[in-house]
């Protein structure tokens, strides 16, 4: 089976925009960080998360919850039957449920089997075609109700004090309209009003990254974008501020475990939009 096949194609339909779900082979990865909520149903191997230094396990069967913003690295026990089902929730799509802050976990790992049970069920959705009266209601709805049964699971985890979600949010955007740059701490001090030791002590509390290593996850999370977009792997890469596609190749695949040559031949006419992928039409 071809290597971009197992590691899944991930799928969207057209009824519910801001959702986007997985199923495939688990792969190791390192420093991820993504500004969607995901949650991933472990599958036929235990998996570990490492996250702000501490590390956590997740059983066959259990749930993780990745909330956006928070740097962390997975692997699972047993590359070779390692399987999981994820699902990727936007900042738009969990503020119609519930809080951002609702959805921060310090454990990311959610040993309750009855949500595990109605993640898969919601998760399986997404996998029918969408067109008959009333699909789209439901399918949006079901995502909503698992939202809110999961914020349930979450005490929440707190920003520095005194500070709060606006410097993080001015940070991120900050670097992340200016990708291609060599942006320096000065720079960002100056945005974020904040003196430079205050500054990355407020992206480690938050993000936990210093500012440069956002940087660059903010930089690799935009070369995917475009990579999904079909644009050019060179082109990506001076779209993103690395030096060259050998540059590029070799940061993307250190951090996710595959090229970016597979990555973006697992979306190349393979995106569900919302049509049964087994009809003739």
């Amino acid at each position: 089976m071809p290597e971009a096949e197992q590691a899944g194609v991930p799928r969207e339909s057209d009824d519910v925009p801001d959702v986007v779900v997985v199923d495939g082979r688990a792969q190791s990865y390192s420093g991820n960080v993504h500004e969607e909520l995901k949650v991933v149903l472990v599958l036929d191997s235990a998996f570990t998360v490492r996250r702000r230094g501490t590390t956590f396990r997740a059983a066959p069967g259990q749930l993780v919850a990745l909330h956006p913003d928070d740097a962390h690295s997975g692997t699972p026990d047993d590359l070779g039957s390692a399987r999981w089902l994820i699902m990727c929730l936007s900042p738009s799509l969990i503020a119609e449920a519930t809080t951002p802050d609702a959805v921060r976990f310090g454990d990311p790992v959610i040993p309750d089997a009855g949500l595990a049970e109605r993640f898969r069920a919601v998760h399986g959705s997404f996998y029918r075609p969408s067109g008959p009266p009333g699909s789209a209601l439901a399918r949006e709805t079901d995502v909503l109700e698992f939202v809110s049964m999961l914020a349930g699971q979450s005490p929440g985890v707190e920003a520095e004090p005194g500070v709060g979600r606006r410097i993080p949010e001015i940070v991120r955007e900050y670097l992340r309209e200016n990708l291609a740059r060599n942006v320096t701490l000065d720079e960002l001090s100056a945005v974020a009003g904040l003196s430079k030791y205050r500054l990355a002590h407020v992206c480690k509390a938050w993000f936990g990254l210093p500012p440069h290593k956002l940087h660059l996850r903010l930089r690799l999370d935009r070369s995917r974008e475009l990579l999904r977009h079909d644009m050019g792997i060179a082109e990506v890469a001076y779209e993103t501020g690395f030096h060259d596609q050998p540059h590029l190749t070799r940061v993307f695949a250190q951090a996710y475990g595959l090229t970016p040559a597979v990555y973006q031949a697992t979306f190349r006419g393979a995106v569900w939009r919302g049509r049964d992928p087994y009809s003739s039409g």
